[in-house]
């Protein structure tokens, strides 16, 4: 199985569906993590262009935790805060990464997670994923339909997911891997700042399971079902 994970921001990726990552690789599954933007402007005391090459690093040390080598991993470079789903070079550069990689599951942000990244990224990959397996934009590769895309939650829970993951034995890789986030702490973000970093990023997981059968569990919006792994 080919498996394609699609992130707004650095981080997104181990928050969201970052322990269904690791029972991916556990599986034997070929996972690759698309980072969106690099992040770059989720600092107010770090200049964008430092801080850019700082969460590249830390986005391949955590996919390293959970399983993913480096040569898996792309960044697209887009604006932090200029995501845009009618801008034509964004359009195409995820359909190019789709055409690529030819998962036959797609995980990206479910449509109403909350920060403005997060849905306009939703639009943005929806729209790709639509376009992929047509013929149209030719020149960025041979046309690949996503046969199953799951919508993930970072900001903004799902009210009513229709998919859950137990992730329990996948629980403290997906903290080791939060933990590689060091430019996202308090500490380095300033006071006042939100931390997802450490075992705060898997509180939403706790939840999901204790509101479900237990331990912790990724709930996901089944946007499109093939198959489930």
């Amino acid at each position: 199985m080919r498996v394609l994970v699609i992130a707004p921001h650095p981080n997104d990726e181990t928050i969201g569906p970052g322990g269904s990552i690791a029972l991916h690789t556990d599986a034997g599954h070929q996972v690759t993590i698309g980072h969106l933007t690099n992040g770059e402007r989720g600092s107010r005391t770090v200049a964008a262009a430092e801080l850019r090459r700082t969460r590249q690093a830390e986005a391949v040390r955590a996919a390293a935790v959970l399983g993913v080598p480096e040569p898996h991993i792309r960044f697209l470079n887009l604006p932090d805060g200029g995501i845009n789903p009618y801008d034509i070079d964004q359009f195409t550069a995820v359909i190019g990464l789709l055409r690529q990689m030819r998962p036959d599951l797609l995980y990206l942000p479910h449509p109403h997670d909350g920060a403005f990244d997060h849905e306009a990224a939703f639009a943005l990959c929806w729209r790709a994923a639509g376009m992929s397996g047509s013929s149209n934009f030719g020149e960025y590769g041979p046309p690949h339909w996503v046969p199953t895309v799951l919508g993930y939650e970072v900001w903004q829970p799902i009210a009513a997911p229709a998919y859950l993951r137990d992730i329990t034995t996948a629980v403290d890789r997906k903290v080791t891997a939060l933990e590689c986030y060091d430019s996202q702490s308090p500490a380095a973000k300033g006071a006042g700042q939100s931390s997802q970093v450490g075992p705060g990023g898997v509180l939403l997981s706790a939840w999901r399971g204790v509101t479900t059968t237990g331990g912790h569990r990724e709930a996901f919006a089944v946007l499109r079902l093939g198959a489930l792994p």
